[in-house]
């Protein structure tokens, strides 16, 4: 409605009433309800059976097209109603190709009904007010404002004729694309069309790529599949837009979030696959951009399109994954990254992890001159450090005897030796269970690469070992300068010996 206020004819008797009035009644029922369609519903076509002002094609060859009768709100809350189908041709001499082009509705008023009286010159006007509905096509993307989007088609040098899209959700150069076709007539469907697309390939890809997981043996993904399927059937449905997109998002990436954490702890084989680093970025940063709670279709598009892109990552681990030859040929000790926590062992030369073969590029011996100083070890910012040397056992019962180095604040640094760049590196530790929950910042030449996180705590069984993974795509040189920060300055943090393997 306009700025001035709400007044709603009075009648009285003795009232005398002039066009004025009249027309300011047709006037207040008019911006009522207008006003109840642009909060109520979202702008679009309102669907019915048969796909209300649904574009198709003619079938004669040529570059014309057939909107069907239909019923649509614009963004200012006017209805447009077409009661006949319309045929409009395309005319190439006009435009200058490739050129996308598009069938928009558009609502306007004409004067109808002229009338003058013969007994007084004076009095005459038109007696009613036509609501009409125009069919346009236009170069211009319909901003769903003043005019709705029926189709888009996309047309090039070669095309002769308009065709209905083999595959919907792919159209091709003169196929009729209806994906951004916004919908409406449904209270609480407020997803703008591009952020819906966004949506429907996010969504549907996250269903396809934790279902290939899942099938390698990372069960935690079926629980991120299942999540992102009750979203998609939610989404389908017209019930997810701005209003609840982050909260929809939110127990999806959650869940993912714990799937990132068993596959490093239970299936490093999939971990050190190409593009799983970098869909844990993306995930941390669809996780920070959700917290935010964006509420307009804009911020929403951003949610989107971190989550198309954290798909693109996990789509290089399913697929690399997918795409190893079976039965590589082993190279070393055969072990698995479950067993590597617990090895009482020394670690040899080359090692095959659950199907990986690795080969060992370097070692750092903590409490030991000559290797603290090739490696340029130190410990920096720290509150409190100590050096010494440990008996514990390991839970197959080996004692092993040990020195090392603790510190409490601060982080720890040290240079890696003989990288290949490139590769992955993978960081083997002993250290002392004693306590558990260490968790450390890892930096690699001063570019995080994620937390190293400690959860084992065993007061009988001391000695255990851990690992971290720095993908290759931080690998740039044959060494790496890496800074171990303790995340919280109350809880010390040891490592007694570090091995550090690569891919072979």
């Amino acid at each position: 409605m306009s700025d001035h206020a709400i007044k709603r004819i009075n009648f009285f008797e003795g009232f005398f009433t002039t066009d004025e009035d009249w027309n300011a009644a047709e006037a207040y029922h008019l911006e009522k309800r207008w006003l109840h369609n642009r909060v109520f519903h979202m702008p679009g076509v309102v669907p019915v059976q048969g796909g209300g002002f649904k574009v198709a094609a003619r079938g004669k060859g040529d570059l014309s097209i057939e909107v069907a009768p239909g019923f649509a709100l614009d963004g200012q809350g006017h209805e447009m109603v077409l009661r006949d189908p319309l045929i409009r041709v395309i005319e190439t001499n006009k435009l200058k190709l490739p050129q996308t082009l598009y069938v928009a509705a558009r609502y306007f008023e004409e004067p109808a009904d002229f009338i003058a009286y013969q007994e007084n010159p004076r009095f005459k006007g038109h007696r009613r007010i036509e609501e009409k509905t125009e069919i346009e096509v236009t170069a211009r993307e319909p901003d769903g404002t003043e005019a709705i989007e029926l189709a888009r088609i996309r047309l090039e040098e070669d095309v002769r004729e308009i065709r209905d899209a083999v595959q919907p959700h792919a159209p091709g150069a003169g196929e009729i694309d209806l994906r951004f076709v916004p919908v409406a007539g449904v209270a609480g469907g407020h997803a703008a069309p591009r952020l819906r697309v966004e949506l429907i390939e996010g969504l549907g890809d996250l269903c396809a790529l934790t279902a290939g997981l899942a099938r390698i043996g990372v069960s935690s993904a079926s629980s991120v599949r299942t999540v992102a399927a009750v979203a998609e059937v939610l989404h389908w449905s017209n019930q997810i837009g701005p209003f609840n997109l982050a909260e929809t998002l939110s127990p999806i990436v959650d869940l993912a979030r714990e799937m990132v954490e068993d596959v490093e702890k239970n299936h490093a084989h999939v971990a050190t696959r190409n593009g799983f680093a970098d869909f844990k970025k993306s995930l941390e940063a669809l996780q920070n951009v959700a917290r935010d709670r964006p509420r307009n279709n804009e911020g929403c598009l951003g949610l989107a399109r971190f989550l198309n892109a954290a798909n693109a990552s996990l789509a290089l681990v399913v697929r690399e994954r997918s795409e190893r030859p079976e039965g590589p040929r082993i190279e070393g000790e055969r072990t698995s990254w479950k067993d590597l926590l617990v090895r009482s062992r020394d670690f040899p030369e080359r090692l095959n992890i659950d199907g990986s073969n690795f080969v060992l590029i370097d070692h750092l011996n903590l409490v030991h001159e000559e290797s603290e100083r090739a490696h340029r070890f130190s410990i920096e910012g720290q509150k409190d450090m100590w050096k010494s040397r440990q008996t514990f056992s390991y839970p197959d019962n080996t004692e092993v005897s040990d020195a090392g180095i603790a510190y409490v604040g601060g982080a720890a640094k040290w240079k890696v030796l003989n990288c290949k760049p490139g590769k992955d590196v993978v960081l083997i530790k002993r250290f002392d269970a004693i306590l558990g929950e260490q968790t450390c910042e890892v930096l690699a030449d001063g570019k995080k690469v994620g937390l190293w996180k400690v959860g084992e705590a065993d007061r009988k069984h001391r000695w255990r070992n851990h690992y971290f993974l720095v993908p290759g795509s931080f690998v740039f040189r044959d060494s790496l300068d890496l800074s171990v920060r303790a995340v919280s300055a109350e809880r010390d943090i040891n490592m007694f010996q570090v091995w550090v393997y690569q891919p072979s």
